[in-house]
């Protein structure tokens, strides 16, 4: 499976998660959007997230989140600025999670042990 159809299977897990929660989900009109996904609550809350894809990487044992994303084969920083938080479609257990920007603080890179979900919560 190539990366972009890890992604869209990333995006579809994410937005199934989000509307059996009670969230609207919007995607952008391009791929070149720092958001992957906005969200609307029932509060009329709203936020942006980052989707990624993860499987287990056999070598260290865990999942791994970049603060990077891949542009046209280029990776380049996210702008934190410009997002709320990440959600992140792990393959090998078919579990979405939500990572809030605090997690990710002074970090290029945030590892995930496998069957530790309960301490990242909701939807940041």
């Amino acid at each position: 499976m190539n990366v972009n159809e890890k992604g869209n299977i990333g995006l579809i897990k994410v937005m199934g998660d989000l509307y059996s929660k009670g969230y609207h989900c919007f995607t952008p009109f391009d791929d070149h959007s720092p958001v992957d996904l906005i969200t609307l609550d029932s509060t009329g809350d709203v936020r942006r997230l980052q989707v990624k894809y993860r499987s287990v990487s056999e070598k260290r044992k865990h999942y791994e989140l970049s603060a990077k994303s891949v542009v046209n084969g280029k990776s380049i920083p996210i702008d934190r600025n410009l997002i709320d938080g990440w959600a992140i479609y792990l393959a090998d257990e078919d579990k979405v999670i939500y990572l809030s920007l605090n997690v990710m603080e002074g970090k290029g890179v945030h590892y995930i042990k496998p069957g530790t979900f309960e301490e990242y919560g909701g939807v940041p």
